[in-house]
């Protein structure tokens, strides 16, 4: 069982979702990329190491509705948005309900490379808590 952390990418836009899948390969991280929230919760086994790294206004379940629903879950990933639409307003919103970090497109590579790690630490630690709780 491969258990390395895996990014799971969720956006409409086909064009940025093959730019960002070929950045992430490159960068050694396993990707699976999805074209709609329904789509990812439809068909996705999400695995205990990774994170989502999801836009944020999309036919359908929007990103912030997909946020939304993950929290709910007790096992969701982290989260970093990326949008062409964000504001402040928003931005907040988005950080107080958990994401690790909200990216406005286009975006530097660099810093959504920054932003998954960061997501992977968030990741490894909520992991390991809930293995203690869980006493495992």
């Amino acid at each position: 069982m491969n258990t390395a952390p895996k990014v799971y990418l969720i956006d409409d836009d086909a064009s940025v979702r093959k730019s960002v899948a070929r950045l992430l390969r490159i960068a050694a991280y396993q990707v699976e990329a999805y074209s709609s929230a329904d789509e990812f919760l439809d068909t996705c086994r999400m695995a205990e190491h990774g994170c989502i790294v999801l836009d944020l206004r999309m036919p359908g379940l929007s990103g912030e509705g997909l946020q939304d629903r993950l929290r709910t879950m007790k096992e969701a990933l982290p989260v970093i948005i990326i949008t062409g639409h964000g504001d402040v307003k928003i931005r907040d919103s988005m950080i107080k309900k958990g994401a690790v970090a909200f990216l406005t497109k286009p975006f530097d590579d660099q810093e959504l490379l920054d932003a998954i790690e960061a997501a992977f630490v968030r990741n490894r630690r909520e992991v390991r808590e809930r293995s203690e709780r869980n006493g495992s």
